[in-house]
């Protein structure tokens, strides 16, 4: 018996081949496989491509003595699962998977159990929980319009709009003005506003980096922007520890390229959570959310 434990991003998808022990025999990465975006035949694509270079590098031939695991986002949702389902199905893949998000096999694969708390900052961001009944719980991961404070794109525009705050002399001067202006190559606040409405929503969270080093030059703007992002996870996490009623000491992982990059942020969550859930061990992660996918694939054995 087999696993393959596969987490499917916007931007890249890794999977992993083990054996039933979890023993890693290959592992890959390929492209994106988020429907919405790039197509159910594309997907498909992809998935397949996958699996089958797992199984050539692992040199073994493709068997049906398989589990499988999928992590992507949106496959909490019902609608989603039917896709993605369908698309398993034809790739030959019709029993022992699981389909989940990936904030699950994010906090499988970091916490290295199936139960604890994920506190997650990319350029979105999600608090996702599950204890030891199997009860689960989220907070936050509204999308970058209903939501996603504490998120890189959530930091990001609060550095943008301070700026422009600061122009009109509604806010205080900040050095945000001066580090991100240089950053886009722009000569005065006013270009801002094209440049935002012609960047992604991935370019604008980058600028989150710039707010955070602004913040550890000790200028007061940048520091409120971070406290915040700080304030609004903390909400978001007590949130789910709330709904989930731990009875045990649990695992919160800290993760996100926010979280996992930005010391100083990382930080100041880990106080924050050694004041108000001093049972609580925070920490990062401890392997790849591809690699909660195997273990959760494991687990069904």
């Amino acid at each position: 018996m087999y696993i393959i434990g596969i987490d499917g991003g916007g931007t890249k998808t890794i999977g992993i081949l083990a054996t039933a022990t979890g023993q890693h025999l290959a592992q890959v990465q390929s492209g994106p496989v988020n429907y919405h975006v790039v197509g159910e035949t594309k997907t498909q694509a992809v998935l397949e491509g996958i699996v089958a270079e797992l199984y050539q590098k692992a040199d073994i031939p493709p068997t049906s003595a398989v589990r499988f695991c999928l992590g992507m986002a949106g496959l909490g949702r019902p609608a989603d699962r039917e896709v993605i389902g369908r698309i398993c199905d034809e790739l030959g893949i019709h029993q022992h998977r699981i389909l989940t998000h990936d904030a699950h096999i994010a906090l499988v694969g970091g916490a290295e159990k199936q139960e604890g708390v994920i506190v997650i900052s990319g350029t979105g961001a999600i608090v996702y929980g599950i204890n030891t009944d199997g009860r689960e719980a989220r907070a936050s991961g509204w999308g970058y319009l209903l939501g996603d404070e504490g998120s890189g794109y959530d930091i990001a525009i609060k550095g943008l709009q301070a700026i422009a705050r600061a122009a009109d002399g509604r806010g205080d001067r900040t050095e945000l003005t001066d580090r991100i202006l240089n950053k886009l190559e722009l000569n005065e606040p006013s270009k801002l506003i094209r440049w935002t409405h012609a960047a992604s929503r991935d370019t604008i969270a980058q600028l989150a980096e710039v707010v955070f080093d602004t913040a550890r030059a000790a200028d007061g703007v940048a520091e409120c922007i971070v406290d915040e992002a700080v304030d609004e996870l903390v909400s978001a996490a007590v949130s789910v520890i709330k709904q989930l009623k731990f009875t045990e000491p649990f695992d919160i992982v800290l993760s996100g390229g926010n979280l996992i990059h930005q010391t100083m942020f990382a930080d100041k969550l880990r106080r924050r959570f050694a004041r108000i859930q001093p049972e609580a061990s925070v920490q990062l992660p401890k392997h790849e959310p591809a690699y909660g996918a195997v273990l959760l694939a494991q687990a069904s054995l």
